[in-house]
């Protein structure tokens, strides 16, 4: 006989609400009962669970709201049907790599999804793409999930998982973090950060803090993209000099998403009588990385000889020594984003209108210690930015606002 009292169980010495326990609970018992089975009075369930009627009845009524319970007048309460449930399916790819932006965005997602009450399956890309578009629209619809979450931003536009979606629109689909090339080919919705500008803000941060002189690691030679954090090559040098940076093009280390390429073009660099220069600005958190790893063998000190910049947000950055400077990209809170934004997608997501299809997350500049302020001209002021300060911040917006 199932029983609802051995799964709901209450910890009243738990910082979580009583009624969400409840909800957690009523979640794991609907996972495994039939359609239709009849939950006891709520008289009894609230002795049963030792809480108050008022707590159990803000909790029936949220995971009614939820589809894991309808509540039928004169009758009682009954596990809803499966159909009703929220479920959502998580498409990322096998790669696993510490750079891959998925891998920080999927906690959010968990988190925000199980506070909804709502079941996260996850498949992975290379599976999907060993099926045919035709065997991918018939799993999905065989499955009715409540929303698709595309995690996989570097997907190319012929592959077996995009052709399939474009053709399957019976159920709203989100990507949560893109590029801007991709936002502007494909018609899906999306979430994405506004990179142009945040760079552009990351190179202001590093002016304000007294470097014009910024040696730039970017990856304008990579085929795969036409723009690099948003700029063309051409117009990279414009914005330098916009904000007040040196765009000497010998300050420029063009270098492609090869971690042994970037160490040896940033080694070259220091080791070939290189222009003036007081900082490195960064593509990412993991380029900075290796920056800061030739300066140590090369035994400058950061930020004592030069500071260094990052860009993106990898979790791990503030653990280093020093602490990496970055524009974080709030992954997490993308993760959460995404859940929220997935739920009011129509079914038929090419009816979203154009203005709403992209819009963009938040992101804030971040100086810690790998970053430090310049005094006069060209000489290093006592450390003044001791553990973290936040010096810049993006609110999330529509794509139309830019």
């Amino acid at each position: 006989m199932i029983n609802i009292y051995e799964t709901v169980k209450i910890n009243h010495q738990s910082a979580t609400p009583i009624y969400q326990q409840v909800i957690e609970g009523v979640e794991r018992f609907c996972r495994n009962t039939p359609t239709g089975f009849a939950l006891p009075p709520e008289r009894a369930m609230a002795a049963g669970f030792g809480i108050s009627r008022n707590s159990l009845q803000q909790a029936i009524a949220e995971c009614c709201e939820r589809g894991l319970l309808v509540q039928r007048w004169g009758k009682g309460i009954f596990t809803a049907e499966k159909e009703a449930r929220k479920r959502i399916l998580v498409i990322m790819s096998d790669n696993l790599e510490m750079s891959m932006p998925w891998n920080y965005i999927l906690p959010g997602i968990l988190e925000r999804a199980k506070e909804l009450s709502i079941e996260v399956e996850q498949i992975s890309t290379t599976f999907l793409r060993s099926q045919t578009p035709e065997q991918i629209v018939a799993f999905l619809e065989q499955e009715n999930f409540t929303g698709l979450l595309h995690l996989d931003y570097m997907s190319w536009n012929t592959a077996e998982d995009i052709v399939a979606l474009r053709r399957f629109v019976r159920c709203p689909v989100l990507f949560p973090h893109v590029d801007e090339t991709w936002s502007r080919e494909e018609l899906f919705p999306m979430i994405r950060i506004n990179e142009r500008l945040a760079f552009r803000q990351t190179v202001e941060t590093l002016v304000r803090e007294g470097h014009r002189n910024i040696v730039s690691v970017m990856p304008f030679s990579n085929p795969n993209s036409k723009t690099s954090r948003g700029y063309m090559p051409a117009e990279y040098p414009r914005m330098l000099k916009e904000v007040g940076a040196n765009p000497d093009p010998r300050l420029l280390l063009n270098v492609n998403h090869d971690h042994k390429l970037v160490r040896e073009c940033v080694r070259a660099f220091l080791l070939h009588k290189p222009p003036p220069f007081t900082a490195f600005v960064c593509f990412s958190d993991f380029y900075a990385i290796m920056v800061v790893n030739v300066l140590k063998e090369l035994r400058l000190k950061v930020p004592d000889d030069v500071s260094v910049m990052g860009f993106c947000g990898y979790p791990g950055g503030k653990f280093l020594d020093p602490p990496l400077s970055t524009t974080d990209f709030r992954y997490h809170e993308i993760g959460r984003m995404a859940v929220d934004r997935l739920l009011t997608i129509p079914a038929d997501w090419r009816a979203l209108p154009e203005e709403n299809r992209v819009v963009f997350s938040p992101y804030t500049v971040i100086l810690r210690g790998s970053v430090r302020k310049l005094k006069g001209r060209g000489t290093f002021s006592a450390r003044t930015s001791a553990g973290k300060k936040t010096v810049e911040t993006a609110p999330a917006s529509k794509a139309s606002a830019t």
